[in-house]
């Protein structure tokens, strides 16, 4: 298992579009929640009729227990970018006829499978963390 592992960061290590867009993905998370932070600060920012009532509409969705909702629902504008990148990490397996060369080396089917899968894990759990660190953009607020 971890053999597979070692392998597979080693093809990983060295692919650029991997690492842009991983890059993304931990840029687009916050910021477009970052975003929506700041435009919700600025409506209801001022002590205006107009604020008031939009503060009233709309709570603090920013604020425990409505910021897993609102982070939820900006982050789902994103969640395709996750699903490239494992689509360009299996691709690349078979446009460079790595899979191949992973069955001469005596890999199995399940062996090929099981590796596809922990990227699919790890990637899982790197989204995971960056979804996390959303969660909490809106605390000071």
């Amino acid at each position: 298992m971890l053999d597979l592992l070692k392998i597979e960061w080693l093809k990983i290590k060295k692919y650029p579009a991997f690492w842009w867009m991983l890059v993304i993905v931990f840029l687009t998370y916050p910021g477009i929640n970052i975003m929506f932070l700041n435009i919700y600060g600025h409506v209801t920012k001022g002590k205006e009729m107009a604020n008031n009532i939009a503060k009233l509409l709309l709570g603090n969705p920013f604020a425990f227990p409505e910021t897993w909702h609102t982070v939820a629902y900006f982050s789902s504008f994103f969640v395709l970018l996750p699903s490239i990148l494992v689509i360009m990490l299996v691709t690349n397996e078979y446009n460079y006829k790595t899979h191949r060369q992973n069955i001469i080396d005596g890999w199995s089917r399940s062996q090929f499978i099981t590796s596809k899968l922990m990227d699919v894990a790890i990637i899982s759990f790197v989204v995971m963390i960056a979804y996390i660190h959303c969660i909490f953009i809106g605390i000071p607020s």
